[in-house]
């Protein structure tokens, strides 16, 4: 009796080890979207390389659906949830059981518990959207505001508190990043931008952040896809700084500033040396950037404070379609160098000037070395201001 129930409890341990092992990439996800009956709902599957469907339910006529859900390592992988045009994005983990449920606007309008990452990402994704309401609201504000002397002082209103609110967005941005080193979602984060400022975090100034997380992630989760992508972008991003710098050291030296040949808006040869003897400043853009006319206003008022003998704009544009950038052009009125590069962050001058995103900037000093790198706002008007002299 006694040797038969030593192996009951034999196999009933390798059942127990089995089936603990098997649990070491599954996961549940349970939820209730209210007022939808029917309803396509699709799981999505976010790798570092792409998005892939993995499963679909139906919901039920209260609006319940379930998903088993097998993950591809033993770490937190993210995954989104879908239904009639919404996302709800998830970190899920290794023996998690999630819920999720919502009300009517499912973007923006849910809860999950079961799941302490995509519990931090959900309150992200409430800040992210706050953010993103009220930088729209300014630029929104800013474009229906006449660009004349009478509403001058207003528009210079607007983008002052542009500039407050985005320095504040910012600290809070780093903030939540830092706090959550240790979740993933902070590589989540880490890579959202605001539509208003594609560039919210300069790989190369803000290279910082990128390692505090790296690090952190990588003593919790070492065989982790995300942390590893996120390794080699590291990589990527001080290969990028490290030229920056050797751009920069060639200030200290007599070597001239990169050529440029490339044609405006009228089919002409505009040479970049022609405008040697000023300041200049060349100015890498893109007329999507929705926050380009802001900063295009910005520079006039820099144009019109010098003037054109002292200081000259060399603005390259690297749109994928001509016609855009010769609308915006024309309908911005932009008085100083527009030329256009068809071949975008590939062609000559955007690798010349180590160009790795829009905006980018240039500022080169009377005698023909670089004196400095996209500088915005005061440092780039107080760096002319120097230069000037």
């Amino acid at each position: 009796m006694a040797q038969g129930m030593k192996k009951i409890l034999l196999l009933l341990s390798a059942s127990a080890l089995l089936w603990s092992c098997d649990q070491g990439k599954k996961a549940r996800i349970d939820g209730t979207f209210s007022g939808l009956s029917h309803d396509t709902v699709l799981l999505e599957m976010v790798t570092t390389q792409q998005r892939t469907v993995v499963d679909s339910t139906v919901t039920s006529r209260q609006g319940d659906f379930s998903f088993r859900v097998e993950l591809p390592v033993a770490a937190p992988t993210f995954f989104n949830l879908l239904c009639n045009g919404s996302v709800i994005p998830l970190i899920v983990s290794p023996g998690e059981k999630i819920a999720v449920n919502s009300l009517c606007d499912l973007s923006h309008n849910y809860t999950i518990e079961g799941s302490p990452d995509s519990e931090i990402l959900m309150e992200f994704n409430r800040f992210y959207d706050r953010s993103v309401a009220t930088l729209d609201s300014l630029s929104r504000l800013y474009a229906a505001t006449p660009a004349d002397a009478a509403h001058e002082a207003r528009r210079k209103e607007i983008l002052d508190r542009y500039t407050q609110d985005y320095l504040r967005i910012k600290r809070e941005h780093i903030n939540f990043i830092v706090s959550n080193a240790s979740s993933m979602a902070s590589i989540y984060a880490l890579y959202q931008r605001l539509p208003n400022d594609p560039s919210l975090f300069n790989p190369q100034s803000d290279i910082v952040y990128y390692h505090i997380v790296a690090d952190s992630l990588g003593r919790r989760y070492p065989d982790s896809p995300h942390v590893a992508a996120l390794n080699k972008d590291i990589e990527r991003q001080q290969t990028a700084l490290n030229m920056v710098e050797e751009i920069n050291r060639k200030a200290e030296s007599p070597q001239s500033y990169p050529e440029i040949e490339l044609e405006d808006l009228f089919g002409k040869t505009q040479k970049l040396t022609e405008k040697n003897g000023r300041v200049i400043l060349v100015d890498f853009w893109s007329s999507r950037d929705p926050q380009s006319a802001i900063r295009n206003a910005e520079l006039k008022e820099l144009y019109e404070r010098f003037g054109k003998q002292t200081l000259a704009i060399y603005q390259v544009s690297l749109d994928e379609v001509k016609a855009e950038w010769i609308d915006a052009v024309q309908k911005q009125q932009l008085p100083w160098t527009c030329v256009f590069d068809p071949r975008g962050t590939a062609g000559i001058a955007a690798m010349s000037y180590n160009v790795q995103s829009v905006p980018t900037n240039v500022l080169i000093d009377r005698s023909g070395r670089i004196a400095g790198k996209n500088l915005y706002g005061e440092r780039l008007s107080s760096k002319i201001s120097e230069l000037a002299k």
